[in-house]
């Protein structure tokens, strides 16, 4: 098992990412009922809050639905352990005995792995652990792409941050399981691993310290540019990267906002753009800033699909994408208040308010 780990384990790391994660993770899945002799695989990641990815082997299979499968991954989410199925969990007609639902881990929550058989025999402790190796190898690599794409229209220092807490959440998380599971095969297996198998076990070790040690060196700070500044670089990296039209209309006093403050008001215009060109599917975005009687309000409006604001906020709850509670915590550190404004098919309305009185005047210090 050991020797066929590996060899599908090099066939997926040699073929090329690409934008669409789909191939990857299919091929991924196929190297998986080879090794696994599935009759049935089935992966779902939580990738976006309202549109979790699906991927077949075989393709054309229609068991389980997807409405089943949601079960599942709620159930995985709570109790985070296999759940085991057997003919009594399967109709008929899918032709399918026995399976096993596995949990896997992207950087959007916890997804599914099903492995299905059509004979009476279960699949191994091996076996499951192979299937988790493969299907995370492939999740890693999905990860990296969505975290270059995402990259792409972040000024350059937020990139640090962001990379940081990505880097962190998610592929260091990844390599880590890996890891483990890697440790479970080796220890469950008969034979002695061979030397091909400890030396990815020794690049994964080091692949983890160089990423703790990428972690710390990017927690910078800003440079000193002005939040006008870097709202209009992060505006100008969405039209390179996605095509969007965009306006910016700033109006702040001199000296209005402390440097830390600019800094916190920044991440969250930014992590709204950012949820703009991930989510919205719009062509224009607006940014505008003013003094309205007691407050220094921003707005960021995009004219795109819009969404059922309470649904995203109890979808962000479980950790499914939007950075929605990040934004209103920061908002509220800041003595301010985070307002959404947003409908299906009607664009959406982001208002930061935060209080002069709260804000430390800098000018003249």
């Amino acid at each position: 098992m050991l020797h066929e780990l590996f060899a599908a384990l090099q066939r997926v790391a040699r073929l090329e990412s690409g934008d669409d994660p789909t191939a990857l993770l299919t091929a991924a899945l196929r190297e998986g009922a080879t090794l696994a002799d599935a009759d049935l695989l089935l992966l779902r990641l939580p990738i976006e809050a309202s549109d979790p990815l699906d991927v077949r082997v075989p393709r054309d299979a229609t068991w389980p639905p997807s409405r089943l499968v949601h079960r599942w991954q709620t159930g995985l989410a709570h109790r985070k352990r296999p759940i085991a199925l057997s003919s009594r969990d399967c109709p008929p007609e899918s032709g399918f005995r026995y399976g096993i639902v596995l949990p896997v881990f992207s950087a959007g929550g916890v997804g599914v792995l099903v492995a299905m058989r059509t004979r009476r025999a279960g699949l191994t402790a091996d076996e499951c652990a192979a299937l988790i190796v493969l299907a995370n190898h492939a999740i890693t690599r999905v990860e990296a792409v969505r975290l270059q794409q995402h990259t792409e229209a972040m000024t350059a220092t937020d990139v640090h941050e962001q990379v940081a807490r990505e880097i962190h959440d998610g592929p260091l998380q990844l390599l880590s399981g890996i890891m483990l599971h890697l440790r479970l095969v080796r220890a469950a297996a008969d034979v002695r691993p061979d030397d091909a198998l400890l030396r990815i076990e020794t690049e994964m070790e080091q692949a983890i310290r160089q990423m703790r040690a990428l972690i710390r060196h990017l927690r910078v700070s800003h440079p000193d540019a002005s939040l006008q500044e870097r709202v209009r670089e992060a505006l100008a990296r969405l039209e390179q990267a996605h095509g969007l039209t965009w306006a910016l209309e700033w109006n702040e006093p001199e000296g209005i906002l402390q440097d830390a403050v600019a800094d916190e008001l920044f991440q969250v215009i930014n992590e709204a753009l950012a949820n703009v060109y991930r989510h919205s599917s719009a062509k224009r975005v607006e940014v505008s800033s003013r003094v309205a009687g007691e407050s220094f309000e921003v707005t960021v409006r995009d004219d795109g699909v819009g969404f059922n604001v309470a649904q995203a906020l109890r979808l962000d709850a479980r950790r499914l994408s939007f950075g929605l509670i990040s934004m209103q915590e920061r908002v509220s550190t800041l003595g301010g208040v985070l307002t959404l404004r947003s409908q299906p098919g009607r664009g959406t309305r982001v208002l930061i308010s935060l209080p002069l009185g709260r804000l430390e005047v800098t000018k003249g210090a």
